[in-house]
């Protein structure tokens, strides 16, 4: 009786003070518990999203990853997802071409090629239109003999960025997609089809302060109005530093929520092209203008072309300690055309140092878990 009369004014595990869900959960070292903890209720949901952004870097998706790669050493660093790892139903049967909020973006490898995307960390499945809407793809099945086809069909969408978590009704998904050049296409829930919007050229998009920017080759940002009886994408005005310069360009998200633009630069050769440096300027949506940032300290850039891109803050007490501020980690090489490298440019010194190199993967980049850690 003693016993059970000590524990009366124990309602539920979410009236444990505040301090001490901290300090326990700061003692867990696996992400995946800190996760667990967070579905439990909202204010340890808070506390593991702290506990999180202060311990754990985002995750890195690695397509098939194997003990030949040197995945093994690798990954008692950076935590690896590979659809090995995954609890997908018919994993065999689905193509994992990106991600967003915590989400991976996956096709069906089979008519009419169904489009999901799915939480890894608790499964929750979110049904897309099929790729089959698209007219581009259909041109594709009747001139495109069957294996071909596929081939193409796996390396059709580059991107995906949602606006809002997707455990809400009202989200909205834009996508990257087509072969020769990119598109816009959107898509809310329930809907049946996607919806073009007018572009060509586009090499990336992002969701920040509100609003859906993309960007084409030449560095043209557009803001992107997804109204359903009339969505377009609206050049903004302003002229960037950046426009035409011949570089890879990402948006970014700093780690105060403002939005920026990366520029990857190359040495073009013969057989490949290698990153020589990098450049990073800041956009200022009131006045519409644009600032060089000039340097990262106590940050870190986390940097790929299939995931978010997102500055984290970096340093001995968070992440870890092995992630080194005032740097940029990036994903080097061509997809489908020869090995993908893990790389760290440090901001300082301007050195570049290749962290992990892999033979036999299709696709890399990063994933940050946020609607397990949604705030409510």
């Amino acid at each position: 009786m003693a016993v059970s009369s000590s524990y009366s004014s124990f309602s539920s595990w979410s009236d444990l003070l505040p301090d001490l869900i901290d300090s326990v959960f700061h003692s867990l070292t696996d992400v995946k518990d800190i996760l667990s903890c967070s579905t439990v209720c909202s204010s340890w949901r808070y506390s593991s999203s702290a506990v999180y952004s202060r311990k754990f870097v985002p995750l890195f998706f690695v397509s098939h990853p194997s003990s030949a790669d040197g995945e093994t050493h690798f990954s008692n660093q950076f935590r690896i997802l590979s659809p090995k790892n995954l609890v997908f139903s018919g994993n065999y049967q689905r193509w994992i071409c990106g991600g967003t909020r915590g989400y991976l973006l996956t096709v069906h490898v089979s008519f009419p090629f169904e489009v999901c995307l799915q939480n890894p960390f608790t499964n929750n499945v979110v049904s897309l239109p099929p790729l089959v809407s698209f007219e581009d793809v259909q041109r594709l099945l009747q001139f495109q003999a069957n294996s071909g086809a596929l081939t193409l069909i796996k390396e059709f969408v580059k991107k995906v960025v949602s606006c809002k978590s997707l455990l809400d009704s009202d989200w909205v998904v834009l996508i990257i997609y087509n072969i020769d050049g990119g598109k816009l296409a959107f898509c809310r829930h329930r809907d049946k089809q996607w919806t073009e919007l007018e572009s060509d050229h586009i090499v990336d998009t992002v969701f920040c302060s509100g609003v859906f920017f993309s960007m084409d080759r030449t560095g043209l940002i557009y803001q992107c109005e997804l109204n359903t009886n009339n969505p377009k994408a609206i050049p903004l005005c302003n002229a960037s530093p950046f426009r035409y310069d011949p570089c890879k360009k990402y948006f970014a998200e700093s780690d105060y929520g403002k939005l920026w633009v990366v520029l990857q630069k190359l040495d073009v050769c013969d057989d490949f092209d290698f990153t020589t440096y990098f450049e990073i300027y800041e956009f200022n949506l009131e006045t519409k203008e644009w600032t060089v940032v000039r340097s990262l300290s106590g940050k870190a850039l986390f940097l790929s072309p299939q995931g978010r891109c997102v500055a984290v803050i970096a340093g001995e007490t968070g992440t870890g300690g092995f992630i080194k501020d005032n740097s940029i980690y990036f994903i080097d090489g061509s997809l489908g055309s020869g090995p993908l490298n893990l790389s760290v440019f440090e901001w300082e010194s301007k050195q570049i140092k290749e962290l992990h190199q892999s033979r036999f993967c299709n696709l890399m980049f990063w994933i940050t878990p946020a609607d397990v850690l949604q705030r409510y």
